[in-house]
């Protein structure tokens, strides 16, 4: 399992859905092949585009015991009151911008057990699920600011990419 990153026309697709009577895979290997590869890229998120596969699913968090994997995932209510906060993207090395999100989320999704969860999640998290749910839909973060912001980001990226290849 590797990452894919942008430009690669595989983040800015639509996935399907996973059929829950026959995934195609096993939802907790997935689930743990996943976590080990967000968190050895130093992620807390990570969708199933970024990675090549065609399905309606990622995971969050920070830790492989404090990890969630959401399967054909849901938003069934936000609040009308938002958060402006950075984002980064493991598919956009470097590369931050503010993005606005709303502060609290009703999301509904199929964990590893394929049993159906429905959860309030609200603040860092909220903003992570609604991250990765984007991915899903074809949606990077790229297509959340003004073309200004996006240049203004990848001109620091260059700068932060060059300094990194001189003290490396």
């Amino acid at each position: 399992m590797n990452l894919v990153y942008y430009p690669d026309p595989f983040l800015d697709k639509q996935v399907k859905e996973v059929n829950l009577e026959d995934p195609g895979f096993d939802p907790k290997e997935i689930k743990q092949q996943m976590i080990d590869l967000m968190l050895s890229s130093n992620g807390i998120g990570l969708s199933a585009n970024q990675v090549g596969l065609d399905a309606q699913l990622f995971v969050m968090g920070d830790s492989a015991s404090n990890s969630t994997l959401c399967i054909n995932p849901t938003i069934v209510q936000y609040t009308k009151e938002t958060v402006l906060d950075v984002e980064g993207c493991l598919s956009f090395p470097n590369i931050y911008v503010k993005i606005k999100r709303p502060k609290e989320i009703l999301a509904k999704f199929y964990d590893e057990n394929l049993e159906e969860r429905t959860v309030k999640i609200d603040g860092y998290s909220a903003k992570c699920y609604l991250h990765e749910w984007d991915h899903l839909q074809g949606v990077t973060f790229k297509d959340r600011v003004s073309k200004m912001k996006w240049d203004l980001a990848t001109k620091k990226a260059k700068k932060i990419e060059k300094k990194i290849n001189v003290a490396g």
